[in-house]
């Protein structure tokens, strides 16, 4: 007698072969929204991480950041706001003067920044910004931003021109306000130009290693998407940290009171 033999029907495995390529692909998105939420909880615990710890924190502003609550973000925990001023001899930064009105109604720290140019000479900056921020100046150390831009670069400046003209600038600051300045680079320029013009002068880092810096950082800004709560909704701005204690804060302000 002859055995039978069973044949299963062509559709029964063309849908196998469909519920088998759906699990597949099930499991594909699985593994990518999983690595994506991990991700997302990594960034998150290294954000929270860097800023643990410091209990003064800031903003860095700019007319890029539009209108702001300057009462909101006090109210969000800032300590302290610096304001984009001027760059080089001859650029203004839109908001700066209505930024300034605003801001002294509230009881945070103000300081003013001043980027600096390759290409104008320490007098004509130090001029520019005095006539245009007179003694809008806050009550924190003046800033002065020194980072590369356009043709400027670590392999094509003039680094003994760059190092006396920066020094030459932050001694005109200091002597025509009777106030500190402070100077804002990356690890990197500050190595090639700022420590070697200004032995004493505290600086401001573009860093993430928080936990690693010497009692001369006075700044760090670690991100530039610190979320903080403005007119109604979150904001993204650069985030600045100070290095040290509220006690060793408020000494800085008092002393840009005097």
């Amino acid at each position: 007698m002859t055995k039978r033999q069973h044949y299963r029907p062509v559709y029964a495995k063309t849908r196998w072969a469909r519920w088998r390529h759906r699990i597949g692909w099930l499991l594909v998105l699985v593994v990518v929204i999983g690595s994506v939420w991990g991700g997302l909880l990594w960034l998150r615990w290294r954000s929270n991480a860097v800023v643990s710890g410091f209990d003064v924190r800031g903003v860095a502003v700019s007319q890029n950041d539009g209108y702001l609550d300057f009462a909101a973000l006090q109210n969000d925990g800032l300590k302290f706001v610096y304001l984009h001023a001027t760059q080089g001899a001859s650029y203004t930064d839109d908001n700066f003067s209505s930024n300034y009105e605003r801001i002294v109604g509230t009881s945070l720290g103000v300081g003013v920044v001043h980027t600096f140019s390759f290409s104008s000479t320490a007098a004509a900056q130090a001029a520019y910004f005095e006539k245009t921020v007179g003694d809008s100046v806050g009550n924190l150390p003046i800033a002065i931003q020194v980072q590369y831009y356009g043709d400027y670069t670590d392999k094509t400046i003039a680094v003994r021109k760059s190092r006396a003209k920066l020094k030459a600038l932050v001694t005109t600051l200091t002597q025509d306000y009777d106030r500190a300045c402070v100077v804002w680079s990356t690890p990197a320029v500050a190595k090639q130009i700022v420590k070697p013009a200004l032995k004493h002068t505290a600086l401001w880092l573009d860093t993430v290693k928080t936990h690693q810096q010497g009692q001369r950082v006075m700044f760090m800004h670690y991100s530039d998407r610190a979320v903080y709560r403005q007119n109604g909704t979150r904001q993204e701005f650069t985030g600045v940290l100070f290095n040290g204690s509220t006690e060793a804060f408020n000494k800085v302000v008092a002393q840009g009171l005097n």
